[in-house]
């Protein structure tokens, strides 16, 4: 007996996934989140918590909130780039203004800090002349050693901590809600590119009953590679390959083709390919190595050492880094070997990622498609 088209229709769909399913369906067991925090931010019934990976921890309502908001569901680059910028640049590390080699002249921050701390001089410069109310950064869990997860301060002293790269994944965006309830209204965002990404998703499509889009005054994003999974790198790599007391671990950092652990006086040299191992899925997809979108974008790429690589890509951005040095609280000079290295490595980023989309598109085709050549 043939099954009848109406049926067939209603079997259709039965199919289709509603809130925060059609998330998991649609980007979580696809691989392709970033693990920004953004959908938590979102939630309107506060279900949804976010570690290395989003999980629902409640009833869902199905409002459908999380993947509309989510920048892997979708997002147009160029689009926001317009909005913020007035046009689309057609350079390779999008708009800049400013491309300087910065360091804290404050010693404790320099050392505390990634490559001379000029990330967390401008937090602290932000919050002590009132031109920020709060900044939302990443700090380590007090349970579990070097496992990174995000804090809003909002005074200076609260910065202790939260200095220095964390190469694992921090969901930044999700604490946006605590922002909300705290009701501070020009905060500054630091993260990673996706992170950045994902509240300019919340900015410029924002849904009526989520008061966010307005809160965040600067963005300051970090050059980013891509993220490795806490299990993987502290726990199966450094920990059981490699012995490394975590308790112990002083500061990690990626220099050329080794993860860098230094261990007090001693310092560890990890080869990168092994760490590669433990990147997560949904970064291969990331093709912005610098962050066009953001306010600042920040990294030791292209500067000499003890110094941060930065770009400013607003006039307001400019401003304020030329205040900063005024005031004496960075160092600035010209970029030493230069910028070359930082645009070869988002090419290579750039490269990376349409390669590796591809592979997932023709996996997703239809069998009898798999082999065309396009």
């Amino acid at each position: 007996m043939a099954v009848p088209k109406f049926d067939i229709l209603q079997y259709h769909w039965m199919g289709r996934e509603e809130g925060y399913t059609a998330l998991e369906h649609e980007v979580i067991f696809r691989d392709l989140c970033s693990g920004c925090g953004a959908c938590a931010a979102v939630c309107p019934d506060d279900v949804i918590e976010v570690e290395e990976y989003p999980r629902l921890v409640g009833k869902c309502t199905n409002c459908g909130y999380c993947l509309m908001q989510c920048p892997r569901s979708f997002f147009s680059h160029s689009a926001v780039e317009e909005r913020l910028f007035g046009k689309v640049s057609e350079e390779l590390l999008g708009h800049i203004h400013t491309m300087v080699a910065v360091k804290s002249r404050d010693s404790d921050i320099a050392t505390a800090g990634q490559d001379g701390g000029f990330v967390t001089a401008l937090v602290k410069y932000l919050l002590d002349t009132g031109k920020a109310d709060g900044a939302i950064v990443s700090g380590l869990s007090e349970e579990e050693t070097w496992k990174p997860e995000p804090r809003v301060v909002t005074k200076a002293s609260e910065l202790k901590g939260t200095e220095g790269t964390k190469y694992s994944n921090s969901p930044n965006l999700k604490v946006l809600k605590e922002v909300k309830k705290k009701d501070l209204k020009n905060i500054v965002l630091v993260g990673v590119p996706c992170q950045i990404e994902g509240f300019r998703k919340i900015q410029n499509y924002p849904i009526e009953d989520i008061d966010l889009k307005d809160r965040v005054k600067y963005t300051v994003a970090l050059f980013c590679k891509g993220n490795f999974l806490y299990q993987g790198l502290m726990k199966e790599l450094l920990t059981e390959k490699y012995g490394v007391d975590l308790n112990k671990m002083t500061k990690i950092d990626v220099k050329g083709k080794n993860v860098v652990v230094n261990l007090g006086e001693e310092e560890l040299l990890v080869p990168l390919k092994e760490a590669h191992e433990h990147l997560r899925k949904g970064c291969k997809v990331c093709f912005d190595f610098t962050s066009i979108l953001s306010d600042f974008s920040v990294g030791s790429v292209g500067s000499a050492k003890g110094y941060s690589t930065v770009l400013t890509r607003t006039k307001e951005a400019t401003e304020l880094l030329d205040a900063m040095e005024a005031e004496g609280v960075i160092e600035v000079k010209d970029l030493d070997p230069g910028i070359g290295l930082v645009e070869k490595l988002h090419k290579m980023k750039e490269r990376d990622a349409k390669r590796y989309t591809r592979k997932k598109v023709i996996a997703a085709l239809p069998l009898p498609f798999r082999n065309l050549k396009f």
